[in-house]
């Protein structure tokens, strides 16, 4: 693969990363501030929903895009990654950490679940 379309799709994939994960932790922060301030009586159920699809499509989202960009750094070239930028992004333990990130989200949406009931 041509380095700099691999540097484009590696960019865009970790764009796309930054993004999911802004979107989801701005909709748990609100949906937090919902359980926190506002009156739930009756409307228990749709919340725990609202909890569990975000804290679902965060996840996936964060495992998607995190294996893309693992994927894209696998195509290298051997010029590149025997740079230092080269090793130390192969170095990146990005298996565990996409793992990490989605656990955050699921912990978070647990302890909201727990909230509201």
């Amino acid at each position: 693969m041509d380095q700099n379309i691999r540097a484009s799709l590696q960019i865009s994939a970790f764009y796309n990363f930054a993004f999911v994960v802004f979107i989801t932790a701005i909709s748990q922060s609100v949906t937090l501030m919902a359980i926190v301030f506002g009156d739930l009586s009756g409307k228990e159920n749709v919340v725990a929903a609202s909890v569990v699809l975000m804290a679902f499509i965060g996840s996936f989202g964060i495992i998607r895009q995190m294996s893309t960009i693992k994927l894209l750094i696998d195509e290298m070239d051997d010029k590149t990654s025997k740079t230092n930028y080269g090793k130390e992004v192969k170095a990146i333990p990005l298996n565990i950490l996409k793992f990490v990130f989605a656990g955050v989200f699921v912990i978070i949406a647990i302890f909201q679940l727990v909230a509201i009931y």
